[in-house]
């Protein structure tokens, strides 16, 4: 007799779903039925896949504020023909800091 080796992913409830996002389960039943959370139906009940859990984990995050607020947009607002110590200035002149504490804040966000 050959037995027969099968995968099984792992699958969570709609409350175990809830509590790795850490929001209520109406809204993960909301999102299983605006499609946005692929979900099994087994009877009344969902079961969702590890596998799904994983990549909705991975989708970009959304967000309210905007490109300029989140600091990607700042030349934008800036003229065409100003470089980046007119920004700093302006920045320091906004601030009560000494200008290292300004230096060592903008040195953070350098990729």
């Amino acid at each position: 007799m050959q037995i027969q080796e099968s995968y099984h992913e792992k699958v969570y409830t709609v409350t175990e779903v809830a509590s790795i996002f850490r929001v209520t389960r109406r809204t993960i039943r909301q999102l299983i039925h605006n499609g946005a959370l692929p979900a099994i139906r087994l009877g009344r009940a969902y079961r969702i896949p590890q596998s799904t859990v994983d990549r909705y984990f991975n989708l970009p995050a959304r967000t309210h504020l905007t490109p300029e607020a989140l600091g990607f947009g700042m030349w934008a607002e800036a003229s065409p023909d100003e470089d980046s110590v007119d920004y700093v200035n302006r920045i320091r002149e906004t601030s009560n800091k000494p200008l290292h504490e300004v230096v060592e804040e903008l040195t953070q966000w350098q990729v």
